[in-house]
């Protein structure tokens, strides 16, 4: 897209300036450069150039592969297996890949969390409990964007599933995250409550 913008105004320079050739380097013949009445001030004509392409802004790539790495890695991170898992943390061991290596040290070794299930945690593993998280991201008053560090907010819904009930876990969890680049890829730099 920064391509075809770039062609676009390089078209419009390369006209304004012919047409500014043109006219400026253009003598009339029938005109007597050595009488006196010649005049030496030329006639620029003034040229309106209108827009020759129309250019829609589409969501940038950047931001579209920010969030999905957020929104995969959040995913893993928050959906539990009460009945097997020590506590919610080891959800963020099987997101490590989404994770920077300092968010994911801090989030695996920390085995407490700011929000987490406490008693009902106890109650999924009894009741063999899978919670699912389906998660959203949107950017509602976050920092602009740059070529390495994006922020989002994500609202994170999670179902638990027992055999053949499931609960909506309440509240849902909203979370506001730091996406960064290293290299090629897109990780979660830091999850706040």
């Amino acid at each position: 897209m920064r391509a075809r913008k770039l062609v676009v105004v390089g078209l419009v320079v390369a006209a304004v300036g012919f047409l500014t050739y043109s006219c400026v380097s253009r003598t009339d013949d029938t005109e007597d450069v050595a009488s006196p009445a010649a005049s030496t001030t030329v006639a620029v004509p003034t040229t309106t150039v209108a827009p020759t392409d129309v250019v829609t802004i589409e969501p940038s790539a950047v931001s579209s592969a920010a969030e999905e790495a957020a929104r995969q890695g959040l995913t893993v991170a928050f959906t539990w297996y009460p009945a097997t898992d020590a506590t919610q943390n080891d959800a963020y061991g099987r997101a490590r890949t989404w994770l920077t290596s300092t968010l994911a040290a801090r989030m695996i070794v920390d085995a407490s969390t700011e929000r987490g299930p406490g008693v009902q945690w106890g109650q999924w593993a009894q009741q063999g409990a899978k919670v699912i998280a389906d998660v959203s991201i949107e950017c509602s008053g976050c920092p602009e964007d740059t070529d390495t560090v994006v922020h989002r907010v994500a609202t994170i819904k999670q179902t638990a599933v027992a055999g053949n009930t499931t609960d909506t876990v309440k509240p849902d969890t909203t979370v506001w995250v730091t996406i960064v680049r290293e290299g090629d890829r897109w990780l979660i730099d830091d999850i706040r409550y």
